[in-house]
């Protein structure tokens, strides 16, 4: 079996200075410091340490959000759409197809090495902690927060490729076999363990804090069915009160810095240069899941930045997830998305000129059920490129999560399950209790999931975790390149698991690394 020194000596072989921006303050213009992967001697220093951690923030949020419009957004959007409540056009249309989903196609290529690059980068943030003279509480935080992300780093590319690598230390020689998932779990559980107890509940704008390490504590309890934790952790978090529910028209809108928000990715136009750079580069997300009303045939709409201005339309909402919505009543169909009721004739020369738009259109580029999530006011309506941040993890999915916990543990009338639903779904309907759930079952819950979650990072994951993501996918995923050849894809069984890259695989030696059915 081949091992390898440091794993990516051979794959980053050009890669020999690597540079880590601070992150993104947003008080202080940060100022730009290097830091060589290949030589932590870097690290050995307290600023050299805190400058470390700063850049991990960074590459996560290139794993999430990434600058451009190319295969790494289409890859991230892949999570957001090929779940059962999307349509893709392009991003993410090679989804599922045994002609593309492949371990040579962008998706599963790209992730494992921003996954594992990541990986790499908390190991030698970690290790060379020790050797850093300086305060030990202050030593701890970092450590935490680095910890954290490599909990979550981890968690991230088990859960979607199940063969990975377990390295906890850089510069060592690594066995290329399919890690076992017990000791996967107790890295993982000992990282977040570690992090819930170093880091405080209000911490600065673009920090993690303990909200966001116990809701990923949560998560990974789940995952693991030990629901009186993942009970224990979300309960925490929901006594503590640093986190609560705001309105729903606050949610996506602003700063995206509330008291939701566990975490949100900053970014700032001013300090961006790029994926590494601190504040970012200019993304698309805006732009992606928007139809382009503009190109409508009879010339009514002119780009309008309350319409998303330019846009790609490269994926939608499907139709199964504009049904699962009460339209009258349920505010979140008009906030979470774009309303179409409220599309009004804006072109002053047409002579329609204020009157409300009703589309013929059959192209689902032209006009479609659009999200409006990642709608930034901000953004020019003749361009794509986007700098608003975006709330990642927030307290409304800890709820749902939370009340699932208690439902496995109390069944399907258990008083503290149906608290925490009835508190996301009160939030959507106006405080009417009316509106309440007495019971929760399996479906009620994937409903309501989807209605508060719709095209987040979340459902994808949590299809899988309850074995549901090929039979769902293959039932409501839709395909095309517009409404008249829009069909579902099927999605066979394996492709639960992505393939595990084919260069990886050459680099291992080992094809039997190979996730089966690839």
């Amino acid at each position: 079996m081949k091992t390898i020194k440091n794993l990516y000596k051979t794959r980053y072989v050009g890669i020999l200075l690597l540079t880590i921006l601070l992150a993104f303050s947003c008080e202080d213009l940060l100022e730009e410091t290097p830091f060589d992967v290949t030589d932590s001697s870097f690290l050995s220093t307290e600023s050299g340490l805190e400058a470390g951690v700063n850049g991990l923030y960074n590459l996560m949020r290139e794993l999430y959000y990434p600058a451009g419009t190319d295969a790494p957004i289409q890859a991230s959007g892949f999570f957001r759409i090929a779940t059962d409540l999307g349509v893709a056009r392009i991003a993410s249309s090679w989804a599922y197809d045994p002609n593309s989903y492949s371990p040579t196609s962008i998706g599963p290529t790209g992730k494992w090495d921003q996954l594992y690059l990541i990986i790499e980068r908390c190991n030698t943030v970690i290790s060379s902690a020790a050797n850093v003279d300086m305060d030990q509480n202050k030593k701890d935080v970092l450590l935490a927060q680095a910890r954290a992300m490599r909990a979550e780093t981890y968690m991230e590319a088990y859960t979607i490729y199940n063969n990975i690598v377990l390295k906890t230390e850089p510069a060592v020689d690594v066995e290329y076999v399919p890690a076992n998932p017990a000791d996967i779990w107790a890295l993982v559980n000992s990282d977040l363990d570690f992090a819930i107890s170093k880091l405080s509940w209000g911490v600065e704008p673009g920090r993690y804090g303990q909200g966001v390490a116990r809701h990923l504590r949560g998560n990974a309890a789940m995952w693991q069915q030990d629901w009186q934790e993942a009970a224990n952790q979300y309960d925490a978090i929901v006594d503590n009160g640093t986190h609560h529910l705001v309105g729903v028209n606050e949610v996506f809108s602003g700063d995206r810095m509330h008291a939701e928000s566990l975490y949100t990715y900053p970014f700032s136009q001013e300090l961006a240069s790029g994926n590494a750079s601190a504040g970012g580069g200019a993304t698309a997300f805006a732009s992606m899941f928007v139809n382009r009303l503009y190109e409508a045939g009879s010339g009514e709409i002119i780009q309008a930045v309350e319409y998303g201005g330019q846009s790609f339309g490269w994926a939608f909402p499907n139709d199964y997830c504009e049904s699962l919505y009460d339209q009258t009543n349920d505010n979140r169909y008009t906030t979470y998305y774009y309303d179409p009721s409220t599309y009004i004739v804006n072109n002053p020369d047409h002579p329609n000129f204020g009157q409300p738009f009703v589309s013929t259109e059959d192209n689902y580029r032209r006009y479609h059920f659009s999200l409006r999530k990642f709608h930034d006011e901000n953004k020019p309506a003749t361009s794509t490129d986007s700098y608003q941040n975006y709330i990642h993890y927030r307290f409304a999915e800890t709820l749902l999560f939370g009340a699932e916990a208690h439902w496995r543990l109390g069944g399907s009338t258990d008083s503290k399950a149906l608290e925490y639903i009835n508190m996301v779904r009160r939030r959507a309907f106006d405080n009417d209790p009316a509106f309440d759930y007495t019971s929760i079952t399996l479906d009620t819950y994937l409903e309501e999931h989807a209605r508060e979650m719709a095209l987040e990072h979340s459902r994808w994951f949590l299809l899988k975790r309850l074995g549901l993501l090929a039979e769902r996918v293959s039932l409501h995923f839709m395909v095309g390149s517009n409404s008249t050849n829009v069909s579902n894809r099927i999605m066979q069984p394996h492709m639960v698991n992505y393939p595990i890259p084919q260069s990886e695989i050459d680099l291992m030696g080992n094809p039997n690394f190979q996730n089966s059915g690839y």
